[in-house]
């Protein structure tokens, strides 16, 4: 009887043991803290970024859901549209439930586009 309860007790314990996320984020939630603590900290936030995503399409592992669309907006602030859309482009092509939401900013983008040509002309 002793040892099963020991037995059972240590399946418990190991099973409440943490094991890692299913995703690298590469300190996202202390860079994005950060970045918003400190606004001129965007730069590094974006620069941090690209730098984990790189290495998870180096290695080949699926980049965590919402990073793509998050770097694309740091572009989209940045004035870069192109960079923009390039990063919503693969949020949903990596993330297909996203669809729905980066096809609204990419037109957004297409549309805003559109509005600035047309009041310089």
């Amino acid at each position: 009887m002793k040892m099963f309860l020991l037995v059972a007790l240590g399946l418990v314990m190991t099973g409440c043991a943490n094991r890692g996320g299913l995703y690298q984020w590469g300190g996202y939630d202390a860079m994005l803290y950060q970045s918003y603590k400190n606004p001129e900290k965007a730069q590094e936030f974006r620069l941090g970024l690209e730098a984990h995503i790189s290495k998870m399409e180096q290695s080949q592992q699926k980049t965590a859901p919402g990073l793509y669309a998050e770097l694309g907006t740091l572009y989209l602030q940045a004035g870069d549209a192109t960079k923009a859309v390039a990063m919503y482009v693969k949020e949903r092509n990596a993330w297909p439930e996203s669809q729905g939401l980066m096809d609204s900013l990419i037109n957004n983008i297409g549309k805003r586009a559109k509005t600035d040509a047309a009041v310089k002309s």
